[in-house]
């Protein structure tokens, strides 16, 4: 009986269990494992056909003639769209785009779409686009490459089309930022700068986590090659980690954005910082500038401004118009006033970073400054610091409001002109903006040549040695050649009536050196007093001749 209970346990019949395996056309999750993208495609058919059918296309996927009331899918350039996820939403392999697919994505788009406005493509069906509309799509689009690419964590994470990919989507927010702002974006109707920014936090975050996590699994290896002698860890078929040459850029970027537009968060995230990253001069550059604005010194965060990269600038730039407007006010209020004064508004325009002098003189127009331009002065416009008592004082905003630094610059926010000019000044398109070739880099230091100086052999008695002598910059060493006459005798060396034993004076002489009498009267009559290493060489070249 004990047997049979047994026996009927062992065929009870048994559940398979799910294990981890990359299914090919399973669903991933839990039980299926992560997934691993199958679809080659920028978009797959069945999604193109049904947002065809429900009318959900954008401009930029229309087939050429179509009509706009029922517009058809160009699949070669359609993308796929973001879809936002719900509990109960199931993601197939064969639905997500693999890593290369996105990427190629990712160069479509920055490539093709983005100075849509100002280089209309032919494979397209409209040709007249706004800046906004573009940046509308590609905001959609990209978003729809992270979901992809975060579907395949933890695999993905630390790839480089992953970093990549949100390196280039934080470019391309900033640079956003700065063109709808009234650069050469057009019209800013649609533009919410607070969506601008949500996205740039969207993005900052899985950047910062995938930097994190390709240190840390290089930590890793370096502590296990240690302690088992590099033991099967070259594996030629294993994903090879990223480590992205833009890290510092971008660790600088987010400080510069997190100073501007959410300062209160900035201590924490310094905070998570290694010491290796804030010491490193790009990211010092940032510390720099946000140390410069938090102790009112706006002279040096203006100066540091002026000579930022585009980029940073652009991250900077959520504060440049308050600090000049704080810059303003302590120039205002420390200027002698019973007496008044004059400045020149290029000072002033240097002062303050401006690049043109139209949008300094807006600037101080709206502060209530006057601009006068006297032919006269050799300096061009002046700005008037109004003596105290006349009505220009009394109805100055920054001489008689409040006795404290302003909080809040009221200036109208577009495009600044020293954002405009760096932009200018770059010569580069959109795309290469935003696959990083304006981040700015640690040129090395150039390595000193060291040049082993030879000392210099001249022969006495030829005619080579007057010149050589003046060229030489170091005191040559002088050997007498075979047919050079002997010379009688060395002061050194001669014998007195009373003299101490040969012995000993021969001794004293080697001590002392050398001193050789040149026959010829161009040659030098005495050669300086040579280091022993010299002495040696030119004792081997020529030996003194005995004493007799």
């Amino acid at each position: 009986q004990r047997a049979a209970r047994f026996q009927s346990h062992l065929e009870i019949e048994r559940k398979p269990v799910h294990m981890v395996s990359f299914n090919d056309d399973g669903v991933g999750g839990l039980d299926g494992g992560p997934i691993i993208g199958e679809l080659t495609e920028m978009c797959s058919r069945a999604e193109a056909k049904e947002r065809e059918m429900t009318r959900q296309l954008d401009k930029f996927e229309w087939k050429h003639g179509t009509d706009p009331r029922h517009p058809e899918v160009n699949l070669a350039v359609a993308t796929k769209k973001y879809q936002r996820s719900s509990a109960d939403k199931a993601y197939r392999s064969q639905d997500v785009r693999s890593l290369d697919a996105c990427w190629r994505t990712m160069q479509f788009l920055m490539s093709q779409i983005l100075d849509f406005d100002r280089c209309p493509k032919p494979a397209f069906a409209v040709q007249v686009v706004p800046y906004i509309d573009i940046y509308s799509y590609l905001r959609d689009r990209t978003r729809a490459v992270r979901v992809d690419l975060h579907l395949q964590q933890p695999r993905s994470t630390t790839q480089r089309t992953f970093v990549e990919t949100h390196e280039c989507c934080l470019r391309f927010e900033m640079m956003s930022l700065f063109l709808l702002a009234g650069g050469s974006g057009g019209s800013t109707e649609k533009y919410d700068e607070k969506l601008g920014l949500k996205a740039i936090s969207q993005t900052i975050e899985p950047l910062l986590n995938a930097y994190q996590a390709v240190h840390d699994k290089q930590l890793a290896k370096s502590i296990l090659a240690e302690a088992m002698g590099d033991f099967c860890l070259d594996d030629p078929d294993a994903d090879q980690d990223y480590v992205s040459p833009y890290e510092m850029a971008a660790h600088r970027y987010i400080i510069l954005l997190l100073m501007s537009f959410s300062p209160e968060e900035l201590q924490s995230h310094m905070a998570k910082l290694s010491r290796e990253t804030l010491s490193h001069p790009l990211v010092s550059f940032a510390i720099q500038g946000y140390a410069a604005f938090r102790t009112d010194d706006y002279g040096r965060f203006l100066r540091l401004y002026r000579n930022a990269d585009f980029l940073s600038a652009v991250a900077m730039a959520g504060v440049v118009d308050l600090a000049r407007l704080r810059a303003l006010w302590l120039l205002v209020r420390t200027y002698p006033q019973p007496v008044g004064d004059k400045v020149q508004l290029s000072r002033i325009s240097s002062v303050l970073a401006f690049a043109s002098e139209v949008h300094a003189r807006s600037f101080l127009a709206f502060h209530g400054m006057r601009v006068v331009d006297e032919p006269a002065s050799k300096g061009g416009p002046v700005v008037i610091l109004p003596k105290k008592g006349t009505p220009e004082a009394l109805q100055n905003p920054l001489l008689n409001g409040p006795n404290r630094l302003p909080e809040k610059c009221e200036f109208p926010k577009g495009a600044d002109s020293m954002l405009i000019a760096k932009f200018q000044e770059l010569g580069m398109s959109r795309a290469d903006i935003v696959l990083g070739a304006a981040d700015p880099v640690v040129e090395p230091e150039p390595v000193p040549m060291v040049v082993e100086e030879t000392p210099l052999v001249i022969a006495v008695g030829t005619d080579e040695a007057p010149q050589a002598m003046e060229l030489a910059t170091e005191p040559p060493v002088i050997a007498l050649p075979a047919e050079a006459p002997a010379v009688a005798e060395a002061p050194a060396v001669a014998e007195a009536p009373h003299a101490e034993p040969r012995e000993a004076e021969r001794a004293e002489a080697e001590a002392l050196p050398m001193q050789v009498e040149a026959p010829s009267p161009q040659a030098p009559a005495e050669a300086p007093a040579e280091a022993e290493p010299q002495a040696e060489r030119a004792t081997a070249a020529a030996p003194l001749p005995q004493a007799e």
